[in-house]
């Protein structure tokens, strides 16, 4: 009976260990873009791009824009808030923002949309 007891402890504190640990993804996405900036952003884009619907195809960290969909190119105000995000562009879906290198149209960043 111990042993399993001695068992359960070990697993729940690798569990909470584990969860406790950034995903890489979500430490890229605070490398790139303050929270604050990312509300900044997604406020203006908002405004501007009206979204896709879900069917268009699926929104996934590290995942690719298909060719068939426009990737918007980003607006001078955005760049000036964030210089980091040269070369990117933008894609809206439904209620998702995903920030592309437009180069390798892969996905760099998700966020939100945020309405005014």
């Amino acid at each position: 009976m111990q042993k399993i007891l001695a068992c359960a402890v070990s697993f729940c504190f690798l569990v909470l260990a584990a969860a406790q640990e950034p995903s890489t993804s979500a430490a890229a996405s605070s490398d790139l873009l303050s929270v604050d900036q990312q509300i900044k952003i997604a406020r203006l884009i908002t405004k501007q791009t009206p979204p896709l619907t879900s069917g268009a195809f699926s929104i996934q960290m590290d995942g690719v824009v298909p060719a068939d969909i426009e990737l918007h190119s980003l607006p001078a105000e955005i760049e000036q808030l964030a210089p980091r995000l040269h070369g990117f562009g933008y894609v809206v879906v439904e209620e998702q923002i995903a920030l592309v290198d437009q180069h390798t149209r892969k996905i760099k960043l998700v966020f939100p949309r945020w309405g005014e």
